[in-house]
């Protein structure tokens, strides 16, 4: 293939944001059409160089190109959305029903939201993917957390009393498993985020939630306490968080522009975590929901600075007439 067909769609390919068999996609679209367009112009009598150079320019900025395609393509089905949207109506049926209690029921909707979530990453990643994704390293996330706040204590105790609040060996274990699993977060975050960190936030998007349910019932003596009936009391609140981020993700599926995306869920964190903590059976004061929402926020937003420092610089299409009449048309960093 010529090289400027080729520099020119690798440049729409880095810029599209797509899940990777849409990109794909779009980008043999592309292809095929340009290929076409310059047959036609050859028999009108044009070299093919210069045909090539009119077709491309009659394509247009690849800039323009993607943010078109991406406004169009990255809309998922009915189907895709139904599929998005069932991790977060399983977490809000287990809420809504009381039956978060019942653990092997929650250790079995774990494994399987997994298998489907790696099933799907080895596919392609369709767009339906990211939530399962999410909910699928929420369990190493999670832990994670648990036990490096564990892992704090007990430093702290040791450091206090000259004992570890708890025996040699889980001290050791808990100190290996903490580097293991936040290395097979940052593997999968890393994939994503260098994909787009949109999708990442996607992914994201449950986290804030599930992090304040585990920590408290950690607060109350523990995930595997016996908790008194009350505690069920805000289960009914908790399960019309997790619908409406199942109506959040639908809302974000169908959206094609990514401002809007963007500002969708900014807002849906920022209110439903007002909403969390006042379901949450403490007393909170204005100044602490605020930065907790403040906070929140920032995490979901913070795959975009992620992305700034993983990727690298995005290759730039320039015309190869441009260059030799020694003016540039489309500037590498040309917004």
């Amino acid at each position: 293939m010529e090289a400027e067909l080729q520099g020119y769609l690798q440049s729409i390919t880095h810029k599209l944001k797509l899940d990777p068999s849409t990109n794909k996609e779009v980008v043999l679209e592309l292809q095929t059409h340009l290929e076409e367009k310059v047959k036609e112009l050859e028999q009108e009598g044009l070299t093919y160089r210069e045909a090539l150079s009119r077709a491309v320019q009659d394509l247009g900025h690849p800039d323009l190109i993607a943010k078109d395609m991406y406004s169009v393509h990255s809309r998922g089905s009915w189907g895709d959305i139904l599929m998005a949207t069932l991790p977060h109506l399983l977490l809000a049926s287990l809420f809504a029903l009381h039956l978060w209690t019942y653990y092997i029921l929650v250790a079995l909707l774990i494994i399987g939201v997994t298998i489907v979530a790696l099933r799907a990453w080895r596919q392609g990643r369709p767009k339906w993917a990211y939530t399962w994704l999410g909910y699928s390293i929420a369990g190493p996330a999670l832990s994670w957390l648990l036990s490096l706040a564990a892992l704090a204590y007990g430093a702290y105790s040791f450091l206090t009393t000259g004992a570890l609040p708890f025996s040699t060996p889980i001290f050791i274990l808990l100190v290996a498993y903490v580097p293991f699993s936040l290395w097979i977060m940052g593997r999968v975050v890393i994939k994503v985020v260098k994909q787009d960190w949109l999708l990442a936030s996607l992914t994201a998007l449950p986290f804030p939630f599930l992090t304040s349910w585990i920590l408290f019932l950690n607060w109350q003596g523990g995930i595997f306490a016996d908790h008194p009936p009350k505690f069920q009391e805000t289960d009914g609140d908790r399960a019309l968080v997790f619908l409406a981020l199942a109506i959040t993700t639908a809302v974000f599926m169908k959206v094609g522009n990514r401002f809007l995306k963007i500002g969708l869920l900014t807002a849906a964190t920022g209110v439903l975590i007002i909403v969390t903590m006042a379901a949450i059976p403490f007393s909170f004061g204005l100044l602490t929901v605020t930065l907790i929402a403040i906070a929140s926020v920032a995490f979901m937003l913070s795959p975009a600075l992620l992305q700034s420092r993983l990727n690298k610089p995005e290759p730039s299409y320039i015309p190869r007439d441009s260059v030799e009449e020694g003016t540039t048309h489309w500037s590498p960093n040309e917004r």
